[in-house]
């Protein structure tokens, strides 16, 4: 009787809430239809699906919801519960000879799912106005699970010039971009950054392009002395500078561009000396520059895409590639220089097809060390580890895409050579390989 008498009261709490909802969509579409009406709201049917408008704005939403399963053969450097996937991480050996890193483990996350708006208004200046507002749930740092901005920023678009203001991404991710279903698209040789920035670009003619932009950090931080904080640029009071060109034509793109950054340090900075810490003197500031070029072709048909990167710097961590800085041991009057520690990053990534398509990613990074000769280990701050001497990867896929609906299986061999740091050049030597195995599955659902 009490059981029959507990399904009866959760029945009667079903009808209600369903009572209750039932009220309040009524309600809402007779508010909808009620402006529809006074042509307050009007409902516009685009190819890309429903849009909203009202008075002179006009409000396109959009996003996906994403599911993503992943198998890995081993523990890795990660981030965002692991969906962000970077290298494995080296052997960790116990007492009793096992390795703690050798552990597989398998996740299925939704922290993926994205929406976003597109905003068209009013002219300004004689420009077009357009505006973007972005998120996802896939978080940031150490909390993966909670609301994260992705994208905030408004564009003004004239006949040769556009001006973009706001948080978007970095110029050198750009518009040639691996076409892999890893959330970490191609990272850490394909650049990963979103920042806010003041961009400028000069259509110049139909094919070529020059743009400029003025970025400061937010989200993705320069690891130093303090950790990964976006404090270095802040306090510099100077942000970092991209300039950059492109040419397309006939499905080709062919583009170049040269990145510059100086960022404010600590005067005193702690070195690790047989166990303990002894503070010396650093110069204010450290400053660094990067080159990219990079092509793609997209065949008449549409099947085939063919892209290629090429990365080369120092102090590259905001951008998630595994570089970086340290001090340098070359003290003058008492202080101690600071000096970046290079490498080259490139990738190659060929799809072909349509609704079914097949891929193959291939990317390759190796540290060339430093100019100066290095302090200490514990004062060469790089992203990731301060003794891998290359990465290369190897990412087969295949998807099948709909016009709402994708889903898609990559495997991703990745591996990692661990050494020993040399401080005579930033090199790494005696390198031991580390692989990981990881196959994703994702099933996407667009709107």
């Amino acid at each position: 009787m009490a059981t029959f008498r507990g399904i009866a009261c959760v029945a009667c709490l079903i009808v209600s809430l369903g009572s209750t909802f039932a009220q309040e969509v009524s309600a809402t579409e007779g508010i909808l239809a009620e402006n529809a009406k006074n042509k307050k709201i009007q409902v516009l049917k685009t190819d890309e699906g429903i849009a909203f408008k009202v008075k002179k704005f006009s409000f396109k939403p959009y996003g996906f919801f994403r599911n993503d399963f992943y198998y890995d053969s081993r523990t890795n450097f990660e981030t965002a519960n692991g969906l962000f996937y970077i290298i494995p991480k080296d052997k960790d050996i116990n007492e009793d000879g096992q390795d703690m890193n050798g552990e597989s483990s398998t996740n299925f996350l939704s922290i993926a799912t994205r929406i976003g708006v597109r905003v068209t208004g009013p002219d300004f200046l004689k420009a077009k106005v357009l505006g973007v507002v972005e998120g996802d749930f896939a978080g940031c740092g150490s909390s993966p699970t909670i609301v994260r901005l992705r994208q905030a920023h408004f564009d003004l678009q004239w006949q040769k010039l556009s001006l973009i203001m706001g948080q978007t991404w970095h110029p050198m991710f750009g518009d040639v971009v691996p076409n892999i279903q890893s959330l970490a698209t191609g990272s850490p040789f394909q650049p990963f950054n979103r920042s806010p920035q003041i961009r400028l670009n000069w259509q110049m003619d139909a094919h070529n392009r020059l743009f400029t932009s003025a970025i400061w950090q937010f989200q993705y931080t320069t690891t130093g002395p303090d950790g990964g904080t976006s404090s270095y640029m802040t306090k510099g009071k100077m942000p970092e500078f991209y300039f950059g060109y492109d040419w397309k034509k006939d499905g080709w793109t062919l583009g170049l561009g040269a990145d510059v950054m100086r960022l404010s340090m600590p005067e005193t900075v702690k070195v690790q000396h047989y166990g303990e810490e002894i503070p010396v003197s650093a110069e204010d500031h450290i400053a660094s520059c990067a080159f990219n070029a990079y092509v793609q072709y997209h065949s008449p048909s549409g099947k085939l895409q063919v892209k290629a990167k090429s990365i080369y710097g120092g102090n590259m961590s905001h951008l998630l590639l595994l570089s970086g800085f340290g001090l340098a041991d070359n003290p003058k009057r008492g202080v101690y220089s600071w000096t970046n520690v290079k490498n080259s990053t490139s990738w190659v990534d060929v799809v072909y097809g349509r609704t079914w398509k097949v891929g193959l990613f291939l990317g390759y990074m190796k540290n060339l060390g430093t100019e100066d000769n290095l302090l200490s280990e514990s004062t060469t701050y790089i992203f990731g580890f301060n003794n891998i001497d290359y990465v290369y990867r190897i990412a087969p896929m295949v998807c099948y895409d709909l016009k709402h609906w994708s889903f898609g299986v990559e495997y991703e061999r990745t591996t990692a050579a661990y050494g020993k740091l040399n401080l005579k050049d930033g090199r790494v030597d005696d390198s031991h390989e580390i692989s990981n195995n990881r196959v994703v599955a994702i099933l996407m659902y667009y709107f």
